[in-house]
């Protein structure tokens, strides 16, 4: 199937009709996963399903669509609504999906997306100990679309470490460690390795405690580290 052959689904197109093309579409790659998205929106959207009977959507893939879920169905569709063919071609649908999916929890409307090359899209993935490391998505692996997600979802960071992350991580306890000493409201301390520059971010930090901490941010960061505080 080629980029030309990504047409519009007619309006006429039937449950029966739409049910063999999405059958059909399932061996043909990235261009056959797009077209079921197609469809896929086609069903909901002129409610072939409902007006047969079926109380859902969900309801009539599942019995007449068995080999493909309905989380697989609605990553079609959403892929399909937002990004044309070339772009599915080029980055993959899992790849958008998941693009997709960490936009949606945290809270990134599409609208600050260039959906023709969402390549430089901003990722941030977590890594241990309140570490953060951004890239662009084009640069992001299956599994650091993955770890995004988790992260988007507040759960806890794990995975390889990128390079000098380690020294990134003993700046970041020796903040934190600063605060539970000495703090008596502890601020939010979270690290970005961004363009290779770490940055430091400390939210809700009191004035009172601002003069102390940067003079133990002197004392320990190596002449050469840039930091920027927030």
């Amino acid at each position: 199937m080629s980029e030309q052959s990504a047409e519009r689904i007619p309006r006429t197109m039937t449950l029966e009709q739409a049910h063999d093309s999405i059958l059909q579409s399932l061996m043909q790659g990235t261009a056959g996963h797009y077209r079921i998205g197609q469809l896929y929106n086609h069903i909901v959207a002129h409610r072939l399903a409902v007006n047969r009977g079926y109380g859902t959507t969900r309801e009539y893939f599942r019995r007449h669509v068995r080999v493909l879920s309905h989380a697989t169905l609605t990553m079609y569709g959403a892929v399909e609504h937002h990004f044309r063919l070339p772009v599915c071609e080029k980055y993959g649908m899992a790849s958008l999906g998941a693009l997709l999916e960490y936009l949606r929890l945290a809270c990134i409307h599409i609208w600050n997306v260039d959906t023709d090359e969402p390549g430089p899209t901003p990722i941030q993935i977590p890594r241990r100990g309140g570490l953060q490391l951004t890239k662009p998505f084009s640069d992001c692996t299956a599994e650091d679309l993955r770890q995004a997600v988790r992260g988007a979802r507040s759960w806890p960071g794990k995975g390889t470490r990128e390079r000098d992350e380690e020294r990134v991580e003993r700046y970041l306890e020796m903040v934190k460690r600063h605060f539970a000493q000495h703090a008596r409201f502890r601020p939010e301390v979270l690290g970005h390795v961004h363009n290779l520059r770490f940055h430091l971010q400390i939210r809700h930090l009191r004035l009172v405690d601002l003069e102390r901490l940067t003079e133990v941010l002197r004392r320990t960061l190596e002449p050469s580290e840039k930091v920027v505080g927030a």
